[in-house]
C-alpha cells in the first residue's frame, strides 16, 4: 500500500526567491486536514501541526501552531505565502476557512519537491511535509495515551472508528486477567489502519482485567534486538492474546480484520 499527494505534487524541483511580491487573489478556502502526511519543523515534529487539502485545486494549507501566520501552499503560483492567523478560522469537523485573497507584497518562500517529500525555509524554521510512514518510528514499549499525543494519524483513526456495541460488551465485561502484546510498526501502511481500531477498543473497553503492552518496533526488527527479539515475529502488526498468563492465540490483523469481533470471539472460546 502506498500513501502518496495528489499527482499535482508530482512535478521537478522548484526554487523561487523569497518575499516575492504576489498578486490579489480573491476566494476562501475549506481545508480539510490530510492525516498521511506530517509536518517537521527544525528536525521535530510539533504537536498540532497539520497540512490540510484546500478545495481548490493544488492548494495546500499549513497549520504549525507556534508560527504567527499560517502556510498557503500554491502549485499554480508554486509558492508558499504567510497567511495571518485573522484570515483563518475554524470550519466545524476539524476543518478550517481560510482566506486567500492576499494582498500584493504578501510574503511568499520557496519550496522544493523531492519526491513526495517537499521542504522549505520559512524565516528561521526549515519545514519538511512528509509521507507519516516516512516520520522516523517509534521503537519500544509505549502506550495508547502516547501514540495519541504523537500521531495526528492514529488519534484520527481512533476518533472514526465505532467498534461493534455487543462485541464491546463481551470485551468489557471479561471476568479473566488478561494480556494483549502488540506489536506493532509506525512506518507500516497495515499497521496505520488495523491498530487505531485495536486501540479504541481496548481504550473503550475499559476493563481493568485487561492489560496491554505496546510495542513499536524499527523496520529492521527480525535482526534488531528488543521486546520482540523472543516473540517469533515475522510480520506486523502480531497481537498476542494471554489468558490468566497463557498465551492462547495471536490476533489475525489481516486486511479488513475487525479487532473486537475477534477478540470477543477469542475470549467467549476460554470460558
Amino acid at each position: 500500500m502506498r500513501v502518496r499527494l495528489a499527482a499535482p505534487l508530482a512535478f521537478a524541483l522548484v526554487v523561487v526567491p523569497a518575499a516575492i511580491p504576489s498578486q490579489a487573489r480573491a476566494g476562501e478556502l475549506l481545508c480539510k486536514a490530510n492525516y498521511d502526511y506530517s509536518i517537521e519543523v527544525n528536525g521535530t515534529y510539533p504537536q498540532g501541526a497539520c497540512f490540510y487539502q484546500g478545495d481548490a485545486r493544488g492548494k495546500w494549507f499549513i497549520d504549525i501552531p507556534s508560527n504567527k501566520d499560517g502556510l498557503l501552499m500554491d502549485l499554480t503560483e508554486r509558492k508558499i505565502f504567510a497567511v495571518p492567523r485573522g484570515r483563518v478560522a475554524p470550519a466545524g469537523d476539524g476543518e478550517l476557512k481560510v482566506q486567500d485573497d492576499l494582498p500584493p507584497g504578501s510574503t511568499a518562500y520557496a519550496f522544493s519537491v523531492e519526491g513526495p517529500i517537499i521542504q522549505f525555509q520559512a524565516d528561521d524554521s526549515k519545514i519538511r511535509i512528509l509521507p507519516v510512514l516516512q516520520r522516523p518510528p517509534i521503537t519500544g514499549s509505549t502506550t495508547i495515551a502516547e501514540i495519541e499525543a504523537d500521531r495526528p494519524e492514529y488519534r484520527e483513526g481512533m476518533k472514526i472508528y465505532t467498534p461493534d456495541p455487543k462485541s464491546m460488551a463481551v470485551i468489557g465485561k471479561y471476568p479473566k486477567q488478561v494480556e494483549i502484546e502488540a506489536y506493532f510498526a509506525t512506518w507500516c501502511p497495515h499497521c496505520k489502519i488495523y491498530m487505531p481500531k485495536l486501540l479504541r477498543v481496548l481504550k473503550d473497553a475499559k476493563n481493568p482485567r485487561i492489560k496491554l503492552d505496546l510495542v513499536g518496533v524499527p523496520r529492521n526488527f527480525t535482526q534488531a534486538s528488543g521486546p520482540w527479539s523472543d516473540k517469533n515475529l515475522t510480520s506486523v502488526p502480531t497481537i498476542v492474546v494471554k489468558v490468566e498468563g497463557r498465551e492462547i492465540t495471536r490476533m489475525g490483523a489481516r486486511e479488513g480484520a475487525v479487532p473486537e469481533e475477534e477478540l470477543a470471539g477469542i475470549l467467549q472460546a476460554v470460558k
